[in-house]
């Protein structure tokens, strides 16, 4: 695997963060299935298991997304897709999922998929970012509130919608810092949201 390497602020050894490709699927199988019940439902919005059709939509090879992983050695510890679409008005916009193995969450591992997939977005045009969180996710809706505080959220039935903004790809932008350690928990849960 040839990945980008990305420290970790939280002084742990450095996780490589790179494209999902299909030479990834027997990894990515192994990743899905090696998470908690509850780290799946947080993801997906359901415990499932993802199956053929879907791990081939989460190692990019629908085309029209752009998958990333967290890798530490050969094992994968996150993954991260984006779905662009056209929003309002015509403006390009991409829907972002994300997920991290339940032993790194809290780490940073979430901020750097998240930073990936922004970089990207932006070099293809995108301006807003959006994610579907559930109402429960803390670990998660803090991470997006600690790093977008002008986030507009909206609220459905079944869970939140974030919309971020996103500065055009000219301007300064901040680099994504892990929470605080006071906002992580120590239980595990996932930094997730659903594509």
């Amino acid at each position: 695997m040839n990945r980008t390497q990305v420290s970790q602020a939280s002084g742990l050894a450095a996780a490589a963060i790179g494209p999902a490709r299909p030479a990834d699927l027997p990894a990515l199988r192994d990743f899905f299935a090696g998470l908690s019940k509850q780290t799946r439902y947080l993801r997906f919005f359901s415990p499932v298991t993802p199956g053929p059709a879907l791990l081939h939509l989460l190692a990019g090879g629908a085309g029209t997304t752009d998958a990333v992983v967290a890798t530490r050695g050969r094992v994968i510890i996150g993954h991260a897709m984006a779905a662009d679409r056209t929003g309002p008005r015509g403006a390009r916009m991409t829907d972002i999922g994300v997920v991290v193995a339940d032993a790194w969450q809290g780490q940073g591992v979430g901020s750097a998929l998240v930073q990936a997939l922004i970089t990207s977005a932006q070099a293809r045009g995108v301006t807003s970012v959006a994610m579907d969180v559930l109402p429960g996710n803390h670990q998660a809706l803090a991470m997006i509130k600690g790093h977008w505080p002008a986030a507009r959220t909206g609220h459905c039935r079944d869970y939140d919608t974030i919309c971020v903004q996103l500065p055009h790809a000219r301007q300064h932008r901040p680099k994504l810092r892990p929470a605080h350690p006071s906002t992580r928990r120590s239980a595990p849960t996932a930094t997730a949201g659903r594509v």
